[in-house]
């Protein structure tokens, strides 16, 4: 398995069970924004597409109107996804 760092917004109307679910899956940060979370930090998985999956599918089942918009990096490679929707990849430019 390998370590993705993870960037996203997560909105949802359930903000107590949904904040509960964020400190389990990511270890890392989660901030309270307007209209959801703010999360910063680091997941193990396979794939950036089953790490994103794994997220959102716990979401959804606790709250089925969530949305997430996440960016996940590996090996200097990010991967942006709507939701379950890939939205790209891109190289990090290293300095």
């Amino acid at each position: 398995m390998e370590n993705f760092e993870l960037v996203a917004d997560i909105t949802s109307a359930q903000p107590v069970p949904i904040r509960a679910a964020l400190t389990n899956l990511v270890d890392g940060t989660v901030t309270a924004t307007s209209n959801g979370f703010h999360v910063e930090g680091h997941v193990s998985g396979d794939d950036p597409q089953d790490v994103n999956r794994q997220l959102f599918t716990t979401l959804r089942r606790i709250e089925p109107r969530t949305t997430l918009r996440a960016q996940w990096t590996r090996g200097g490679t990010v991967h942006r996804f709507v939701d379950l929707t890939a939205q790209g990849s891109f190289a990090v430019a290293q300095s």
